[in-house]
């Protein structure tokens, strides 16, 4: 044995090392890919149920000045 076999096993170590770290690296990229998809699909999401309350708001209010109004004639009228 001489001393490049023993540099030819630290180089083909590295290499090996330098291949795995490759592939973890590729690994993560993809599930940062993957959880910034979903991100976006629920900021997506999100945007929509904002819409959405935005133009219930009225809706729901319209519906409790009116629920009040009756539930007021309502005891108005057993009162009396």
């Amino acid at each position: 044995m001489n001393a490049s076999d023993g540099s030819d096993e630290k180089l083909d170590r590295i290499v090996e090392s330098l291949q795995g770290v490759n592939v973890t690296l590729e690994s993560m990229r993809v599930s940062l890919s993957s959880l910034v998809q979903i991100c976006d699909d629920q900021e997506s999401r999100l945007r929509t149920v904002e819409r959405w309350q935005q133009k219930l708001i009225p809706l729901f209010a319209i519906l409790t000045f009116m629920v009040g109004a009756v539930f007021t004639e309502f005891l108005r009228r057993i009162s009396f």
